[in-house]
């Protein structure tokens, strides 16, 4: 089984936790975010019934016990427009994969536009999970998103022939799929044939083709020059040391162009230097816990999982490879191991840091090609397990 199968199957046992959890509810506040693991979970199992096969009986059960209160929240929280700067975000990292500055960005690129892309996916999963749940307020709310959804897509639709650069990761997502949802799945199944495959080097020149008159059009747009807004993982990176020298060229020349951004880069900045005032030139936090992400201007930095409550990161550089669990509820989060699969029932030894959890794994070489388990606990008593591919 695949690592990609593998993450529905895992769904089944989540879905069951989570029923546990409706049917005795205890978190006080919102409950917005177990409504949205309730939805992509159900949605997605919707969607995989000959993949992943789950008794339905547990799928209409835990929809109907879902809270009209947390449904409403749920649904007032949702951005479309947010989904359509993922696609357009994904489209981009797309092309930027197959034509990387440096050999070493091109799966991270690849990872980055799988994340965005997927979140198209996961939305669809909480649409048909509302259609299906056997209330009225759930079906309401669903058709006013899937309406407001139209003219996303159709812009979205438009750059598919830059995702033809995630053909083969498209592609395995789509074989999951049932055969009735595939078509509406237009972000995965669109134009990911293997003829497709090299569409975006014939349209950037580095391979020899012929273009059809909608090539023809998406060569127009990939031969622009597109401008890159700095994104949060972009700064992210920035402020933390990990840009490449290319990457921090571009930040800093589109700062001089944007006020905005300007001011970003000046208070980290003034943040930096008040750091320095008070530690007296002392290392940071971070530096000091984990020198080989701040020093190695080389790392790279991936976010592997991100959920309501929690990130799952990882930092590489050729002398150190680090997992991080960055907590983004602290009222939820409780802690963290991860496990390796070589030594299954012994942690790897954690140390807190500036943002979060830090597991040293060594150097790259030494786990290249195995699989992390990450497990985190809930302040509810929930354990959530992610595996990451190093």
């Amino acid at each position: 089984m695949t690592a990609t199968a593998q993450k529905y199957r895992a769904l089944i046992d989540e879905l069951e936790s989570l029923k546990v959890e409706l049917e005795n509810p205890k978190r006080p506040g919102d409950s917005a975010p177990v409504v949205s693991r309730v939805l992509e979970a159900a949605g997605d199992l919707l969607r995989r019934t000959t993949s992943t096969p789950c008794e339905p009986k547990l799928i209409q059960g835990v929809l109907s016990l879902l809270p009209g209160a947390g449904l409403k929240s749920w649904g007032e929280g949702v951005e479309v427009q947010d989904v359509q700067q993922k696609l357009e975000r994904a489209a981009s990292h797309a092309v930027e994969a197959v034509l990387p500055e440096a050999d070493d960005d091109a799966s991270t690129l690849v990872g980055w536009a799988m994340q965005d892309l997927m979140a198209r996916d996961r939305l669809e999963s909480a649409l048909v999970a509302l259609e299906t749940a056997p209330r009225e307020d759930a079906k309401a709310l669903g058709a006013r998103i899937r309406q407001q959804l139209t003219p996303v897509d159709a812009i979205g639709r438009r750059g598919v022939a830059s995702l033809t650069a995630l053909n083969t990761e498209r592609r395995a997502e789509a074989g999951l799929l049932d055969a009735r949802c595939r078509p509406q799945a237009w972000w995965l199944t669109e134009r990911s044939g293997i003829e497709d495959d090299g569409l975006v080097k014939v349209l950037s020149g580095e391979a020899k083709g012929s273009l059809g008159p909608a090539e023809r059009e998406a060569d127009r747009t990939v031969r622009a020059k597109r401008p890159r807004s700095a994104s949060f993982d972009e700064l992210f990176r920035f402020d933390l040391g990990l840009s490449t020298p290319a990457e921090t060229t571009v930040i800093r020349s589109q700062a001089e162009q944007d006020p905005e951004l300007k001011l970003v880069l000046a208070a980290m900045a003034a943040g930096d230097e008040a750091i320095d005032e008070v530690t007296q030139g002392e290392p940071s936090v971070l530096s000091s816990l984990s020198p080989a992400v701040s020093s190695e201007p080389k790392s790279t930095f991936q976010v592997v999982t991100e959920r309501a409550e929690f990130k799952v990161l990882v930092f590489r550089s050729k002398a150190q490879l680090q997992v991080v669990v960055q907590p983004r509820h602290h009222d939820r989060f409780a802690t963290a191991a991860v496990y390796l699969a070589h030594e299954p029932n012994r942690a790897v030894p954690s140390a807190p840091g500036e943002h979060g959890l830090y597991f040293d794994l060594g150097k790259p070489a030494r786990t290249m090609g195995s699989v992390a388990r990450v497990v985190v606990k809930l302040t509810d008593g929930q354990s959530i397990s992610t595996e990451v591919r190093l």
